[in-house]
């Protein structure tokens, strides 16, 4: 049924745009780590003049690490990435509250079937465009942030549906 379909997209899209959200912490990280490590490398170099007669093996380890991650850094867009998630998490989170209007209107009864059906197929086609990333745009989800975003999609649903299974329809 057209509806159940609607419900389950719009679970659907929620869980998606907090897993977006996740991601964007993970690279964020991931992005201010290395950042940090490779400030403190080149500002320490500085301040390592004393310490590099006594573990002269250490610093020239973190000195030649430090080359290294400045030299394949931009084989790690990490920045892009973030960029990407946020703007199409943004759009994502707009298109759910678009969905959401909808079923609050097929709730009370407000729209024929063809609006309904109109109003699925338009969403559809533009959610399957903000899940169509460039190819040289690679992330991984694991599943600790997809069992993450299940716990959110699941407070999200009992917090504003008043309902504890993301699979029941009778709202």
């Amino acid at each position: 049924m057209l509806i159940d379909k609607i419900w389950t997209m719009l679970c659907d899209m929620k869980f998606k745009s907090f897993i977006f959200g996740l991601l964007v912490t993970k690279y964020q990280r991931r992005d201010r780590n290395v950042n940090i490590f490779l400030a403190l490398a080149s500002s320490g170099s500085i301040a390592a003049w004393a310490v590099w007669k006594e573990y002269p093996l250490l610093w020239s380890s973190i000195i030649a690490l430090s080359q290294v991650v400045m030299t394949i850094k931009p084989y790690f867009p990490y920045h892009k990435v973030i960029k990407e998630l946020n703007s199409r998490c943004l759009k994502l989170n707009l298109l759910n509250i678009e969905t959401e209007r909808i079923w609050n209107k097929i709730q009370r009864g407000k729209l024929t079937d063809d609006n309904i059906e109109q109003y699925y197929y338009d969403y559809n086609k533009t959610y399957a465009e903000l899940l169509n990333f460039p190819d040289d745009l690679v992330f991984v989800t694991s599943r600790e942030i997809e069992a993450k975003a299940e716990d959110k999609l699941k407070n999200y649903l009992k917090s504003f549906y008043g309902i504890d299974n993301s699979l029941n329809k009778n709202l």
